[in-house]
């Protein structure tokens, strides 16, 4: 994490991650340890198998355990792209959250300028549901986003989450 920061690549980082070296401890121990538990998210690396280099970060946020949903995000270092790391890490956590932790549905949105996010969200087997318009601002410009989703086998909006569920939230 401390490498990326250094870096400066913001790409392979989550959002609110640190700016700065010295406050990478900090926020590990008070963002990103307390999200996993108060269960309203986690954020994992994305690691190479062969070598263990970390080529990325992958999480879940805005966990909602009533509704059962949550929403993926990822990001992967500019030059390990193009690799299938992100798709097959959106894959391995979407299904992750859906069959061990609980989840009747994660969502996955993405800006429709791009590219290669939409296609990871295709490959990793989410389904395009529409388009938020103008629902992402980026200094003056807002942007529309596309929205995926990837939900639990037989999942209905008449299912409600049970108490084997909500004993879950200590796997996410």
């Amino acid at each position: 994490m401390a490498a990326f920061v250094a870096a400066g690549d913001r790409t392979a980082l989550p959002p609110g991650s640190p700016g700065a070296v010295a406050d990478v401890d900090g926020w590990l121990t008070d963002k990103v340890h307390q999200r996993r538990l108060d269960g309203e998210g986690v954020h994992l690396a994305i690691v190479e198998q062969t070598t263990g280099k970390i080529v990325g970060s992958i999480g879940l946020r805005d966990t909602d355990w009533e509704a059962g949903c949550t929403e993926i995000g990822y990001g992967i270092h500019a030059s390990q792209r193009d690799r299938g790391y992100a798709t097959e890490a959106a894959r391995a956590v979407g299904q992750w959250a859906l069959i061990d932790g609980g989840m009747r549905r994660v969502q996955l949105h993405s800006r429709l300028d791009n590219a290669a996010s939409l296609r990871v969200a295709e490959k990793a087997g989410y389904q395009r549901e529409g388009t938020l318009r103008i629902a992402e601002r980026e200094g003056c410009e807002a942007h529309d986003l596309a929205v995926f989703s990837m939900i639990a086998m037989g999942a209905t909006a008449d299912n409600h989450p049970t108490a084997e569920d909500a004993d879950r939230r200590s796997s996410l």
